[in-house]
């Protein structure tokens, strides 16, 4: 019996790169659909990717996915890869003034912005990357933190 043919897997893979990245996350686990609340980090970019910024969204990506499993696996944390040079996505230059390459932290509940912060210190800190490391992590656990104290202020848990 054949499951899948020749032109179904390089699809089948399409979609697991999606999932494994987070640019696509088909749905939330029921925990975060109870409240409707996360934290998206979002590494944004432009049509010309150079070395540099594809190592900021590498390591970004492999900071997040490494020090915070269980929010990802619970639908509180995503990460995703926008590329602000398509028109569906041009207006997060205005929402989040955007001007060059950014790494962004963005709490959402119920489908609305409720604050984002701008990670400027990467461009400082792409040469080292324990510092690199380190911020990133400090920052989006700090920015979790906050997250849950405004859900518990909210009548959330």
């Amino acid at each position: 019996m054949k499951i899948l043919g020749k032109t179904s897997l390089p699809i089948l893979a399409s979609a697991v790169f999606l999932l494994v990245t987070g640019v696509f996350t088909p749905g939330e686990p029921a925990a975060a659909q109870a409240d409707h609340a996360r934290v998206i980090v979002y590494y944004f970019h432009g049509n010309y990717r150079c070395p540099t910024c594809k190592k900021i969204d590498r390591l970004s990506h492999e900071t997040v996915v490494d020090n915070f499993k269980k929010e990802l696996s619970k639908g509180e944390l995503i990460y995703r890869v926008v590329n602000v040079e398509e028109p569906e996505n041009r207006h997060f230059v205005d929402d989040f003034g955007l001007f060059t390459k950014s790494l962004v932290l963005v709490e959402e509940r119920d489908g609305k912005i409720v604050r984002h912060k701008n990670l400027s210190k990467i461009w400082v800190l792409i040469r080292d990357e324990k510092a690199f490391r380190d911020y990133v992590k400090e920052e989006v656990a700090a920015f979790m933190k906050q997250a849950r104290i405004e859900k518990a202020d909210a009548g959330g848990v």
